[in-house]
């Protein structure tokens, strides 16, 4: 039988919640767009400059080759962090939707599984590289020029994986738990520790790729402490608990993250071919050009990015509240917000591609520039097409429409890009394939719309009414 302090005790917790998540569900919906998607594109902003820093000190201090030796470790990290996300967001919007049905303790439930899984991943992910650095280097697609720095960048950051991780794990559940300012916090942090690492082991000590992987390192495990001071706030919902009940809900966070999943390690498999064809058809050159522009490629995206995880809290929580109306809001405005940030980056790349490029190799190597231009001439209007994708894809995932977010980040980042690669390549040439980054994202804008048109939130939450009904 129940005391009445316990009850009084659970009364003030749901009172707690209650009030921390009111503004998710009744504040206005741009100044909690923005509240949430401010913090998150900064802090992917952080991410994608820190990888950019690396490139440029790498590029003007070590030289092209070094700067192709970490393109060619691109794959191995977009696996990896395609299931460390993969995890994260799916248990992320797990715990969003609990938290807006005042289920405080399953989230903390499921906020727990993901942060054991991630950091198993990472131990046995981490072993593996440690164990087998060599073949590793070798099935990335290092060659005598570049295998000693692949090598040794691989070796380097693989013993700081397990922290690694779960700075990844901790900035998203922090922004979920109501805190995106303090995820941004940690994000920041990450990357103003590896700018001024990079300025001392490569700058100044001369420690080159080596100093690179040890920075970057370094950086992470600042960021992952940082983050952990958010679970010593009182107000903070998700609680360090030990984990019970059935260990399947991993399954079903697994299956919800599954298009994070293909976004990451898609965008590796696409970097590995466009690195094999370039380094078959025109050498470490090739590879360097292509290398600057995905620089380039990845700030955007990860800017897009942003926007759709700064959606995805406000999308599950007003999902388990049941409030359609605020859901569609918050979707147009994502939209739109991707829409007019992709239309400003086309124009960058348009009329400034000199500038861009010439901030990570110097005027002297005339031919790495010289390609670098010409391929961005052929993938600006990419920019029209895939922030809108990635933030329908993003409102999917927030309402537990997991199929559909994976139909849109395979489509436009593997099955597509990969068929219209290999018979570009095939029926044209090498500097051609580049071409199909474009067009997949426009062929998958056309789905995209098709499946939405069918997935309105209206609908969906009709559906899981009936659905609770009939289970009842």
């Amino acid at each position: 039988m129940e005391t009445r302090e316990s009850a009084l005790g659970r009364k003030g917790e749901t009172m707690s919640v209650a009030m921390a998540d009111e503004k998710m569900t009744k504040g206005h919906p741009a100044k909690e767009f923005f509240r949430f998607a401010v913090p998150a594109v900064l802090g992917m902003i952080s991410i994608a400059s820190a990888s950019i820093v690396d490139g440029i000190f790498v590029g003007n201090f070590v030289g092209s080759t070094a700067l192709a030796a970490i393109s060619l470790i691109t794959p191995m990290f977009a696996l990896y962090f395609g299931v460390v996300v993969m995890l994260t967001v799916g248990a992320a919007v797990m715990a969003g939707k609990f938290i807006g049905e005042k289920r405080e303790r399953d989230a903390s439930n499921i906020f727990m599984k993901a942060l054991i899984s991630v950091l198993v991943f990472s131990i046995v992910f981490a072993f593996l590289l440690l164990a087998f650095t060599p073949a590793a280097a070798r099935i990335l697609g290092a060659n005598a020029e570049t295998a000693e720095m692949v090598e040794t960048y691989i070796f380097t950051v693989a013993w700081f994986f397990p922290g690694l991780s779960l700075a990844v794990a901790l900035s998203h559940f922090v922004r979920v738990d109501g805190r995106p300012n303090f995820s941004l916090a940690g994000m920041v942090m990450i990357t103003v520790v590896n700018i001024v690492l990079d300025a001392w082991m490569i700058g100044y000590l001369g420690w080159g790729v080596w100093g690179a992987a040890l920075a970057t390192g370094l950086a992470s495990q600042a960021g992952m402490l940082f983050l952990l001071l958010h679970f010593a706030n009182k107000k903070a919902k998700l609680r360090f608990l030990k984990p019970y009940g059935s260990w399947r809900a991993m399954y079903t966070a697994a299956y919800n993250g599954l298009s994070e999943f293909i976004n990451e390690s898609s965008g590796g498999i696409v970097a590995f071919l466009f690195n094999w064809i370039l380094i078959t058809e025109v050498g470490a050159q090739g590879v360097a050009a292509f290398t600057i522009v995905n620089y380039l490629f990845f700030t955007g995206i990860m800017v897009f990015y942003g926007v759709s995880e700064g959606l995805g809290p406000l999308v599950s929580v007003n999902f388990g509240a049941r409030k359609p109306r605020r859901i569609y809001q918050f979707l147009s405005l994502g939209v739109g917000t991707n829409l007019f940030v992709g239309l400003l980056l086309a124009s960058l790349l348009i009329f400034q591609p000199m500038l861009l490029a010439s901030a990570f190799v110097g005027d002297a190597d005339e031919a790495t520039l010289k390609l670098t231009i010409e391929i961005i001439g052929v993938i600006w209007p990419v920019f029209l097409f895939n922030g809108v994708n990635i933030a329908f894809s993003g409102y999917f995932t927030g309402m537990h429409c997991a199929t559909q977010s994976a139909l849109i980040a395979m489509s436009r980042s593997l099955v597509m890009p990969l068929v219209l690669i290999v018979a570009l390549w095939f029926f044209i040439g090498p500097m051609s394939v580049f071409y199909a980054l474009p067009v997949a994202e426009a062929l998958t804008l056309g789905m995209t719309l098709l499946m939405f048109s069918q997935k309105k939130p209206h609908w969906i939450l009709w559906q899981s009414r009936r659905t609770a009904s009939g289970a009842a």
